[in-house]
């Protein structure tokens, strides 16, 4: 089955956000982003509501920093860029008035 093309961009920017803290040995953040990964890539809207429950509360996905400078910056674009198409698709899928 083919993704439509906004999911497949969501679980794109899920998977490098995986990896990058896979890479920076962050397994906890990188073991529950890949698991919403999955979610998403198998065309669950579930992934996306779960994805944007990381953001609540303290001590969420939002507060989650890297010791390397450059990996930090780059895990705060691809954050950013994931939130923003969350948003966007939970935007969508609720119901207009």
């Amino acid at each position: 089955m083919t993704l439509h093309p906004q999911i497949a961009a969501f679980a794109a920017q899920l998977d490098d956000l995986a990896r990058l803290l896979k890479a920076q040995d962050n397994r906890l953040w990188a073991d529950r982003i890949a698991l919403i990964h999955c979610t998403v890539a198998d065309s669950n809207f579930a992934g996306v509501e779960r994805f944007l429950a990381l953001f609540e509360g303290e001590g969420g996905f939002a507060s989650v920093h890297l010791d390397n400078a450059e990996a930090d910056s780059e895990l705060a674009a691809c954050r950013t860029a994931a939130l923003a198409m969350a948003r966007r698709l939970a935007k969508e899928e609720q119901p207009s008035d």
